[in-house]
């Protein structure tokens, strides 16, 4: 059981409206839909199968469903069990569309704040190079004085 694909009941649940609200409208479907060979756990396994081959990590909502209903309008050979998670989008609201627009905003700006504060800090500079004693015994190069040695 470890190999099998878990769906979530929010997974499930959309599938199974979809199926329903085609299923009212096309009784061809209808009959395809009840065959009990077939089930809604195989149809998203034959999905996720299906994905994994293409080498896709996300599909959109038609082709996923254009995938279902091939599942149940073929005679279709069982496929290996897929180990995956399939998770549904939530459609966003308007206001929790402003909200994550929002968020997103914010997060913008303190980005570039910290890049703006991050340019501005005084960059660390290696040690100014200061002239040493010269070494005992060496000679030091000394140009004689024109006024002598007074001065």
């Amino acid at each position: 059981m470890a190999n099998e694909m878990k769906s979530s009941n929010a997974v499930m649940d959309v599938v199974r409206n979809y199926m329903e609200e085609r299923c009212a409208n096309d009784p061809i479907l209808a009959i395809k839909y009840a065959n009990p060979a077939k089930s809604l756990e195989k149809a998203l396994n034959f999905v996720a199968h299906e994905v994994q081959k293409s080498g896709l990590t996300i599909m959109d909502s038609d082709s996923v469903f254009s995938l279902i209903l091939h599942y149940y309008d073929e005679n279709l050979e069982d496929v290996p069990n897929v180990n995956c998670k399939i998770a549904v989008a939530k459609e966003l609201t308007d206001t929790e569309r402003a909200e994550a627009k929002e968020q997103a905003m914010e997060q913008y700006k303190e980005e570039q704040l910290r890049e703006i504060r991050r340019q501005n800090q005084p960059k660390a500079t290696a040690p100014k190079h200061t002239a040493t004693a010269p070494k005992a015994g060496a000679e030091i190069n000394v140009q004689p004085n024109l006024f002598g040695d007074d001065f």
